[in-house]
């Protein structure tokens, strides 16, 4: 039996892996379509149980809004367009200034404008809640004793009327005290005051949530912060930038928007400012410098007039003039590079906090290097930021900074490196033209002394002259600059409240739960359909048999409780049950239609399929076409036939065997006149040998002399081998199978029984049919040998139609959505 149950077990497991593998070709509508009937409580539940879940989502999930800003980025300088006059200020892009918004360093300068010193909190029983400016109290004054408390949740709930108690964790140390609020309230780590709100909300505890504040550390700030908030390009054309933020806290979503527009106009306006003070400052040092040695050129020039009265100099060859003023004209501009130079390079040796390329990139506008060293600037100013927002979030001994200052420090030294070759360059340039001059001067050495001399000293007049005419020049153009600057950085949509929440969307988590539950319900469905191994027609009998099974037909099932295996026949002589058995009885014709007493054994493979009801009223039904019946209940380990007539069991086939009553004692009567019934009696230890002994046939031989029909009640094949006997001496052999409750595989003991015990007349009914299941257009083989009888000869009104629709009209919607 162990081998068998495992043969079975596999057997059952290639069903189930053939029908997955042709489930798109043997897909079964009308099946599928009950299995959905059967399974509607699962989907419901699983509807109902995803739209609690999406409920307690919503309800339990902070809504998060979000607000926005849009600033147009531009400028406008009058003078330059006007006065067509150098623009002092550096150009700067559209990309460029959205990095800079971006940055932390930036944050960092819109959330100083913010009251977030401290964080206020409401914790409920599952949400927190964050107040920002509406609290129901303010900490204020705080003086930290340790700077390691910022970041820590300290609880500060009202204790009783006037009192406050305040607990937090410092150090895996707990800390608890109550305070008087209108004190200060000092702690090991801080202190402050705590000033209650106007509307009193935090006089009295509160037993649903506690109150909690948090000193907030900038870095962590920033670094929360950050994560929340989008700068992005709204028009590249327009130079529109839209800044945006998300938060749980209506307030904040809009305020640092805000706080971040307002502090770049100015943070451009404060920017612009320094970079024009610093050139106009190095301008008035030139000219002070310059002046000094104009003043001394200008004096040496008028003593020697006076001294040596030296005539003018346009008694000089005029070629001599031409040439040296053009020698004169460069090292001037070479002069004033290198003074250039030499302060590029006293910016570039300071600290790297000092380097501002908005100040030193304006100074090497017009200048002969200016392609050479403004990218290397820029490179470096890039360098200094990124070391900048790291050190946000790391200290100087970290790996990153080290790298950055050594990359610092190389871009360093490639400017110096430049510099220096530059002014290397420029020497070598001066020192050329001094000697042309002097070439020049070697020549003319048949001029008069003094008119060389005087020729120097009005040469070195000039030079200052032209210099410092040069810087009053670039003086005037710069202010005139600075004042025609005027920065055009406008808020165009500022950030408003948000009203409705960005998330979650009620309507998306709605949907997307019941899409879920409805998939689910699919799954649920589909697997049952797939793991459907349930015989539910005649059909299905005839595809897994590979033998000749007879059919007899089917008997539907019976929709009112019933008791166990009761006799229905003659409760209703009309009704679709009775005429299902008499198309059996009918049909038994087929098998054998000889004369003499008959014997009709049934079974089938394991209890509950109905084989002890299927006897009762099949004997019932031949009853009542005037033959003398008796059923013998040979399922002596399960009896049930005194349940079906409800008679006692205390004696009967097990007593009948073992000669312990007699046959007259053990016969009883039924209802029906010609329907008589033996009970298997007290269980015994011994059921097989009983069935197998000689005894037996002797009560056999008996019963056929008085009864026209035997029937008996075997016990299951598929569990013991009791009734093999029994089937292998009957005229009508009859194996009986339950429509959705026995599974495929049974179909093969039949084919066992037929072919090891050459049983040739075996023939099979399904019992248990639910009928309605043909609305949805599943055939279940009526025409077996009875379908057409449940109309032929039975009009409407009768039978089972009546019953049907009698029950159907009791029965309200709900009764019929399960049914």
């Amino acid at each position: 039996m162990i081998a068998e149950q495992g043969g079975a077990g596999n057997s059952n497991l290639d069903s189930y892996r053939e029908r997955i593998t042709n489930f798109s070709n043997e897909f079964d509508l009308g099946l599928f379509i009950y299995i959905v009937k059967r399974s509607l409580v699962w989907i419901i539940l699983c509807i109902l149980l995803a739209l609690a879940a999406a409920y307690i989502y919503l309800r339990y999930t902070p809504n998060t809004y979000e607000s926005k800003a849009i600033i147009q980025l531009s400028q406008r300088n009058n003078a330059r367009k006007v006065l067509e006059v150098s623009d002092i200020t550096d150009d700067k892009t559209i990309q460029a200034d959205v990095e800079l918004l971006r940055s932390k360093f930036f944050i960092k300068l819109a959330l100083d404008r913010l009251p977030l010193e401290v964080s206020y909190y409401y914790k409920g029983q599952i949400l927190t809640n964050e107040f920002y400016v509406e609290t129901p109290y303010q900490v204020e004054d705080v003086v930290l004793l340790d700077t390691l408390v910022r970041d820590k949740l300290i609880y500060c709930n009202p204790s009783a009327p006037g009192k406050v108690k305040v607990n937090y964790t410092m150090n895996e140390k707990p800390f608890s005290e109550v305070y008087d609020v209108s004190g200060r309230i000092v702690t090991p780590h801080f202190s402050c005051r705590i000033v209650p709100g106007a509307n009193g909300i935090f006089s009295t505890p509160d037993p649903d949530g506690t109150h909690y504040f948090v000193i907030n550390n900038k870095a962590s700030l920033v670094a929360r912060y950050s994560k929340q908030l989008s700068v992005q390009i709204l028009d590249a054309n327009a130079n529109t930038v839209v800044i945006s933020c998300k938060d749980h806290n209506q307030a904040l979503a809009r305020d640092i928007p805000q706080a971040m527009a307002l502090a770049f106009i100015e943070y451009d306006v404060e920017r612009n400012r320094a970079s024009a003070e610093n050139i106009l400052k190095f301008i008035e040092q030139q000219k002070d410098t310059v002046f000094e040695q104009l003043r001394e050129s200008e004096i040496q020039l008028q003593a020697f007039k006076r001294d040596n009265r030296v005539p003018d100099l346009e008694k000089l060859t005029p070629i001599y003039l031409e040439r040296r003023n053009e020698y004169e004209n460069d090292i001037l501009n070479l002069r004033m590079e290198e003074s250039l130079l030499n302060e590029i390079e006293t910016a570039t040796k300071g600290a790297p906090e000092n380097v501002d390329v908005y100040n030193l990139i304006p100074l090497l506008v017009g200048t002969s290097y200016e392609e050479t060293l403004t990218q290397l600037i820029r490179d470096l100013q890039v360098l200094i930021m990124e070391r900048d927002k790291a050190l946000f979030e790391a200290t100087t001994r970290n790996e990153e900074i080290k790298g950055l200052e050594l990359r610092i420090n190389i871009q360093k030294k490639l400017i110096l490196d430049s510099i220096n070759t530059l002014r290397k360059r420029f020497n070598d340039r001066r020192v050329d033209y001094e000697e042309r001059i002097a070439e020049f001067e070697q020549r003319f050495l048949s001029l008069p002394e003094k008119e060389l001399a005087f020729a120097r000293i009005q040469r070195l007049f000039n030079i200052n002259e032209k210099y410092y005419t040069q810087l009053l020049e670039k003086d005037i153009e710069y202010r005139i600059s600075n004042a025609g600057f005027v920065p055009e950085n406008r808020i165009l949509e500022s950030s408003v409240l948000p009203r409705t929440p960005i998330a979650p969307d009620r309507n998306v988590v709605l949907l997307s739960y019941l899409l879920t539950g409805v998939i689910i319900s699919f799954l649920i469905v589909l697997i049952r359909y797939i793991l459907h191994d349930n015989i539910t027609s005649l059909i299905d009998v005839a595809r897994q048999s590979n033998a000749s099974i007879g059919i007899l037909g089917m008997v539907p099932k019976y929709k009112k409780e019933v008791p166990i295996s009761q006799l229905l026949v003659d409760k209703n002589p009309k009704s679709l049950i009775a005429e299902s058995f008499r198309s059996v009885r009918t049909n038994l014709q087929f098998v054998d239609n000889t004369p003499g007493p008959k014997i009709i054994a049934v079974t089938s493979t394991i209890s509950g399929e109905g084989k002890t009801f299927v006897a009762i009223n099949l004997a019932g039904i031949i009853s009542f076409s005037g033959k003398k019946v008796i059923v013998l209940d040979l399922d002596m380990r399960k009896p049930k036939i005194h349940l079906g007539f409800g008679v006692e069991n205390t004696r009967g086939m097990s007593t009948l065997l073992i000669a312990k009553d007699s046959l007259e004692e053990c016969i009883q009567k039924s209802s029906l006149e010609d329907l008589h019934f033996i009970t298997a009696g007290p269980i015994p230890p011994n059921p097989s040998e009983l069935i197998i002994s000689p005894r037996m046939n002797e009560i056999i031989e008996e019963l056929k002399r008085r009864y026209d029909v035997i029937l008996i009640d075997n016990p299951p094949v598929g569990l013991v081998t009791d009734g093999i006997a029994m089937i292998q001496r009957a005229d009508y052999p009859i194996y009986i199978f339950r429509a959705d409750y026995s599974k495929k595989i049974f179909v093969q003991n039949v084919d066992r029984l037929i072919n090891e015990n050459k049983i040739t007349r075996m023939s099979t009914i399904l019992n248990g049919v639910d009928i309605e299941r043909n609305k949805y257009g599943y055939n279940y083989g009526y025409g077996y040998g009875y379908g057409y009888g449940y109309t032929q000869g039975y009009g409407a009104g009768y039978g089972y139609y009546e019953d049907r629709a009698k029950d159907s009209r009791r029965r309200g919607w709900l009764g019929k959505l399960f049914g």
